[in-house]
């Protein structure tokens, strides 16, 4: 936790100290939110291994504040500070013990990882006129706040059996993720602020945790649709 503060407030030092010599420029703030399509990647070389889960795409959103420091009408700087989930769902017809909760013969497990998130993103804009088009990437540093575990049983039609609070410490949780994001999208200036709307992929490089049966580890992925608003300050 102590690492994920040192990085938060360096990044915002950086983000502002920008700021402070880029007194012509202009400084928009707003909100945003998502939704995505969250999963994880398995290590290419086990990645078909017939005894690994089947590991499927779980829905989840997220939502924030924005920060935006523009260079010119072409070049800007974007952090956000946002909660978002993560997660996956496996389908088993055998046994599995998934985060320390036993997974029935034909049930559904789906469990969601609760973030608070900073991307730090360049975003070259494309265009002179009120819409532009533009394409952003960087970085992203992530701390896992929590996570819970939905059982499904599978009998003809789905039944929800339990809903489990995961001790992320207790199945030795790699809680601090770095990792990258790229995206493209549009925004549209109103007069009053701009309105923008972006498709993003987001990618950890840590692995916070082991596959079960291969005590192999994986990492986070989403892909998912991005809107908000911004008002321009200075």
């Amino acid at each position: 936790m102590k690492t994920f503060q040192k990085t938060i407030v360096l990044a915002f030092l950086f983000f502002f100290a920008m700021l402070q010599q880029s007194h012509a420029q202009e400084f928009s703030l707003g909100v945003k939110t998502g939704v995505q399509s969250a999963n994880v990647k398995v290590p290419g070389f086990i990645r078909d291994a017939s005894f690994l889960p089947d590991f499927k795409s779980v829905a989840a959103f997220n939502v924030g504040a924005v920060g935006e420091l523009s260079f010119g009408k072409n070049f800007a700087v974007q952090t956000e500070l946002i909660y978002t989930q993560k997660g996956f769902q496996v389908n088993e017809d055998f046994d599995l013990n998934l985060f320390n909760v036993p997974l029935p013969v034909g049930a559904t497990g789906i469990s969601k990882f609760h973030y608070l998130e900073m991307p730090l993103l360049a975003k070259a804009k494309l265009g002179t006129g009120n819409t532009q088009l533009y394409l952003l990437a960087g970085p992203t540093f992530g701390y896992a706040l929590s996570g819970n575990l939905k059982t499904r049983a599978r009998f003809i039609i789905e039944l929800d059996v339990s809903n489990t609070d995961i001790n992320l410490d207790a199945v030795n949780y790699d809680r601090f993720e770095v990792g990258g994001m790229a995206g493209i999208g549009f925004n549209v200036n109103t007069g009053f602020g701009q309105f923008f709307m972006d498709a993003r992929y987001s990618r950890g490089f840590t692995q916070p945790y082991d596959i079960p049966l291969a005590h192999e580890r994986v990492q986070h992925y989403n892909i998912g649709l991005n809107t908000g608003f911004v008002i321009p300050f200075g």
